[in-house]
Formats: C-alpha cells, structure tokens, sequence
C-alpha cells in the first residue's frame, strides 16, 4: 500500500478549508438565489460554486469561502474539481471528437465510441458481467434494469415470440399474466426518480408523494447496527427475517417476481449496511426463483468503498445478472450478464443512448485511477476516517451514534432531524460541505482524490461543530 505522507492528489489546491463570510450562504449566493429563484426553483440550492477556482477537494463559493467537500454534488465527482488530467485532455483534443454535435449513438456512433468502450469502460465491468448498456442517468439505468427484468419473465412465461394478439393487447396497457409481473425491492431503498424506478424507491414520502406507483413489494432490509461485534445476534437475527421474507415473498408470488434490486448499501435511506453473507444468500434465493438480480451501484460504484464496486466485498461466486452505474461514472449505464440481452433490437433503446463526452472523460478518470493507485488512496483515508468517527462517537456521545462506512463511504447518526440539520449547518458555515441521508444521518461522499490529511480536517471540523451544538 503507497505511503500518502507527502502526497499530493491535485497540485494547487488549498492548504485547508477558509470562511470569509459570517455564514454560508454569504450575500454573493443569497443574490444569486433571488435571481435564480425567479424562474426556476432554486430553494434546494446550497450556495453557488465558482467553479473556475475549486480545486481537488475544495470547493470554493461566489464569496469566496473555501470549503472541503464530502458531498461531490451527491456524490458524483470522482477526481473532485479541476484535475489537470482532464483539463490537459481538454487542451489536448483528446475529446474533440465527442465536442462538435451529440450523437444518437445507436444509430451512427463514431468509430472512436466502440474504442472507449471496448479498450477502456468494458474492462472495468464487474466478473461474469460482457455487455454494456449505456445511457445518461442513473435511474434511466435502473429503467432499463427493471425492463431487461420483465423481458426475462416475460420469455420464460410466453416460451416464444409475442403473438399478434399480444401485440394489440399492448396497445391497451393490457398484457394478460405480464401486467402481474412484479420488482421487490427493501424498504429504505432509493433507486431513483422516475416512474418505474419510484415504485422501487422507499427512502422517502416526498420523492413518491402523488404519483401513481405500481403495486410493488417492498421487503424488510436488515440494517445493520453498529459496532458490528457488539450487535452480532442481533443483526444476524435481522438478516435472517429478511432472508426468510424474501423465500416466502418468491414462494407466494412464484413466477410473477421478475426481479429484486438492491443497494450495496442504502444511501438515501440512510447509509445501511448488511453484510457480505446477506448478500450472498440473496443471490442463492434469486438463483433458485429465477429472479432476476439486480445490484444498483449507482452511488456505490467507482471506488467510493476501496474496491471499484462494492458489492464485490461480497465473495460471490455467482454474479449478479445486472450491475447499474452513473454518478462517479459520469455516464449512466448497466453491465449485463450476456444471456440476458433482448434478442430483438429496439427493446431497450433511446435518442442518445449516453453521452460521449461524458464518458470520454471517464477514459481520463479510470486511467488516473490506475496511475495514482486511487483505489487504495480511499482504503487510507477512510480507515482513518471512521476510526475518527469512533473516536468523536466516544467524546460526543449525546450527539454523534453508529459512526459506518466502508472505504470513504462513512456516515453517522445524530438524535433526530432537527439535529442533524443544524449540524450540517454548523460544518457548512466552519467549511465542510457533508450531506444528509435518511432521517437522521450525515455521510460522506468525497472524491476518490481524498487523501488522509482531508480526511483529518474533515474529522477536526466535525469535532469543533459537534461542541458548538
């Protein structure tokens, strides 16, 4: 493992975290928002980034307060802001040929489309998975997930092609036996905010609130009560109902569940974790209904838990059928185990397909990854950041609970909402910019760049805001 004593991750980039206004937002932001608020919602808007000055893992605002970011804009910024690698790429030209229009790309995609995913994003695709699907969002990626899912069921129920009567049906929105297909899904689960990836979203009321969902299950999710050794009976007590939830919903429903998503671990629910043998038995369970198993590494993969996904701390023999991606990637997509692939064309489809460019730069990102050994970079810092959360857990025991994370994946708890709130207020206005996740909780989801002597700050302004409340 490389010593990171003397390493510096993004060259110029700030010595720590400085605040110049009395808070954050500072005036400069709060005239901005005013603006901006007066034709478009802008009430969700943190403060406003300049963003020609943020460097590596400091983001810096329009006052010109210098924050260390644990968020990543929801955690999608691998190499943090400013990398000379891609801005070098940029002045080279490299991306010069995903800059001058924006392609269908499954209708006439340039030659230098297969390169980049052949040469540079397939090898990355978690063991056993051999083909890609992209497209430009994560939950467009969960869309296509849950579609790949039913045209399975659908095959296996049907035993060949679609009839003509089938076809007319359709046009109806009345499929007789498809129309009873199902997707379960844990409660706590966030898959994203589109209609079918909502009816698998059970993080929160106002992400569903009004809109019409399909009539889903929703199974129990084990969540994981820290310190593990501490709550080991009780946990594995927690897993075992879910287990048994799980055969029993599969067994009732035999042949009308076409596929189960899950987290590696549920992060707008609230950072949950299971553990590695849940895991494993789910996949058995799937395996053994013909269930469909879908991981969704939207916001886990890409290295934010020291491997490049998560849900390979899992010791599967038997891969997932579907591994979901965006975020960290910068393009969203979906590996897929072959056999799962439509047979026809135009199943799974759409104008872009993705995005070059953004994906172009994620030829640059994965070749920095490599090159600064990223991967154990994030096993560094985030072993000395939750050990840090231990520590301050210990000195602030009224405020600060269950300190988790695996890599630089870590959150805490605080008592309630209200808490948690003004917490996140008091790191934002001492310059650490960190995010809530589910109820009570604040994670972090720095960049991949975060080195030991961020994760130290981080972890000193933690402590001064936690004596502040």
């Amino acid at each position: 493992m490389k010593s990171l004593a003397d390493w510096s991750p993004v060259p110029g980039e700030p010595a720590r975290a400085a605040i110049r206004t009395a808070t954050v937002p500072g005036p400069a932001s709060l005239a901005l928002q005013a603006r901006h608020q007066a034709f478009q919602d802008a009430r969700t808007v943190h403060f406003y980034q300049d963003s020609k000055a943020s460097i590596g893992n400091y983001i810096v605002d329009v006052d010109g307060n210098v924050i260390l970011d644990v968020y990543s804009h929801i955690a999608v910024e691998p190499l943090g802001y400013n990398h000379p690698a891609l801005l070098a790429a940029w002045k080279d030209g490299r991306f010069d040929w995903a800059a001058g229009y924006r392609p269908a790309l499954g209708i006439a995609p340039p030659p230098e489309w297969v390169d980049l995913l052949e040469k540079q994003i397939l090898p990355i695709a978690p063991k056993g998975l051999d083909h890609i699907i992209t497209v430009t969002s994560g939950a467009e990626a969960v869309e296509n997930a849950l579609k790949i899912a039913f045209l399975t069921a659908a095959r296996r129920r049907r035993g060949g092609p679609a009839s003509a009567e089938d076809a007319l049906a359709v046009m109806n929105n009345d499929q007789p036996g498809i129309n009873e297909l199902v997707i379960a899904s844990f409660d706590g689960a966030f898959h994203g905010r589109s209609l079918g990836a909502l009816s698998a979203t059970r993080s929160k009321a106002i992400h569903k609130l009004d809109f019409p969902a399909f009539r889903w299950p929703m199974l129990p999710f084990p969540a994981s009560r820290f310190p593990l050794d501490e709550h080991a009976e009780e946990n594995a007590l927690a897993e075992a109902r879910a287990l048994e939830a799980t055969e029993a919903l599969f067994s009732d429903l035999e042949g009308r569940v076409a596929g189960l998503i899950v987290e590696p671990i549920q992060g707008e629910g609230g950072d949950r974790h299971a553990s590695p043998a849940f895991f494993r038995a789910l996949r058995q369970i799937c395996r053994a209904h013909g269930v469909v198993f879908i991981v969704d590494e939207v916001q886990t993969g890409c290295g934010a838990t020291g491997a490049f996904w998560a849900h390979s701390h899992w010791g599967l023999t038997d891969p997932p059928d579907i591994v979901t991606f965006s975020k960290k990637m910068q393009v969203g997509g979906l590996f897929v185990q072959g056999h799962l692939m439509p047979p026809e064309p135009w199943r799974i489809f759409n104008t872009f397909l993705g995005d070059p460019l953004r994906a172009a730069q994620l030829g640059v990102i994965l070749e920095v990854i490599g090159r600064d050994d990223l991967l154990s970079v994030v096993r560094q810092s985030g072993s000395l950041l939750t050990n840090g959360l231990n520590l301050l857990a210990e000195l602030h025991p009224g405020l600060l609970s269950q300190p988790r994370g695996q890599g630089t994946y870590a959150a805490f708890d605080l008592p309630d909402s209200p808490t948690r709130e003004r917490l996140v207020q008091a790191l934002r206005d001492r310059g650490l910019e960190a995010g809530g996740s589910g109820p009570h909780s604040i994670r972090f989801r720095p960049a991949l760049v975060f080195a030991p002597r961020h994760a130290a700050e981080a972890l000193d302004i933690l402590d001064a805001a936690l004596r502040s409340l």
